[in-house]
């Protein structure tokens, strides 16, 4: 299967993965044949591309981390956990915990890389975003090296970190337009009320604590609610990371996300901490696999693996020399091949 944008398809090609949207509904099933009429739905929804199947692509199998099926179960249940707090402004830990378990469990073992294709880019809403933070903060954890016990406080942290949000007006966070200065403060204001909700719950950990009350402070003391400096908590810079990249590269009603060399661009313009923005940048799958790229020398082809410290030059499938598609397409693997690099990534191949 290969990637392809909404813009460049013409209709009767082959869907290869379910399209589906944040709360786990099917948009389009896998081997429905996609309708031109699709189209402004699809963009209308925030869903810029789509896998498809064909020829040129067969056996091109990208490695999911975490399946659109469970991230729309996990955010559902996560969901109903926020609305309890709502509702009584306590929090079952147990249920929380066995949410960041499992998705432990599901991504032990698998490579540490993060594709951006594999992680939904239209989370509206706080529920979808904290999904996305606390799946990316597992993967930082692991390739920081942290013990579990300090990687399970710090993605709990993760996905509780903006939990004050809860308390806040649908309205308000939902809002196009720019926030006038009392909505602006009551936003900024959402790490504490977020601490006060767990503060005195003794069977939420202290780093998980202040991962969600730290998790807008920067080391030279810009941030907020406290204006902490270079004493921040590693799980606190960890999060504060994750927060602002999943922020960049979702897409909302108001804007699509931003393509990922654009995102690493944007972070490091950002007051976050170097070794964790170094050790995330490491682990950004640039060129996912099924990816169509344009290679400096003139061939066309398909992203088949990525290698790990080693994200920019994966193995490609070579399948068009210049104009010409090739009877037979061959691998052309760039880790091995110096004079050789990734000039454009492609739309589509035509």
């Amino acid at each position: 299967m290969r990637i392809v944008d909404i813009e460049h398809l013409c209709g009767g090609e082959i869907i290869a993965k379910d399209i589906t949207y944040t709360n786990g509904t099917v948009l389009l099933k896998q081997h429905t044949r996609y309708r031109p009429g699709f189209k402004d739905k699809l963009l209308e929804l925030n869903i810029p591309f789509v896998y498809i199947e064909d020829e040129l692509s067969e056996g091109i199998e990208p490695e999911v981390l975490v399946s659109n099926e469970r991230k729309a179960i996990l955010t559902k249940e996560f969901s109903e956990e926020a609305n309890k707090i709502k509702a009584n402004t306590t929090i079952e830990v147990a249920n929380i915990r066995k949410m960041v378990e499992s998705l432990i469990d599901e991504i032990s073992g698998k490579n540490i890389m993060y594709d951006i294709m594999d992680i939904k880019r239209n989370d509206a809403d706080v529920y979808e975003h904290s999904i996305g933070v606390a799946i990316i903060a597992l993967l930082l954890c692991k390739k920081m090296n942290l013990n579990i016990d300090l990687t399970r406080d710090i993605v709990i942290g993760g996905l509780l970190h903006d939990v004050g949000k809860i308390l806040i007006p649908k309205e308000i966070l939902e809002k196009k337009e720019k926030l006038n200065e009392k909505e602006q403060e009551l936003i900024w204001e959402h790490p504490q009320m977020g601490y006060n909700i767990i503060k005195d719950n003794p069977d939420i950990s202290a780093v998980t604590k202040v991962v969600v009350l730290c998790h807008h402070e920067r080391e030279d003391g810009s941030g907020y609610p406290l204006g902490k400096g270079s004493d921040l908590h590693i799980g606190a810079k960890i999060v504060a990371c994750c927060d602002v990249f999943n922020a960049l590269t979702s897409s909302r009603g108001y804007r699509q996300g931003m393509e990922l060399n654009e995102v690493v661009v944007q972070l490091r313009t950002e007051r976050l901490n170097l070794e964790v923005r170094t050790a995330l940048e490491s682990i950004l799958a640039f060129y996912p696999v099924g990816t169509c790229v344009l290679l400096s020398n003139g061939a066309v082809g398909i992203v088949e693996k990525n290698y790990q410290g080693n994200l920019k030059r994966p193995l490609v499938r070579i399948v068009k020399d210049g104009n010409t598609f090739l009877d037979s397409t061959y691998r052309m693997d760039l880790s091995q091949e110096s004079r050789v690099f990734i000039a454009q990534r492609l739309g589509n191949i035509s």
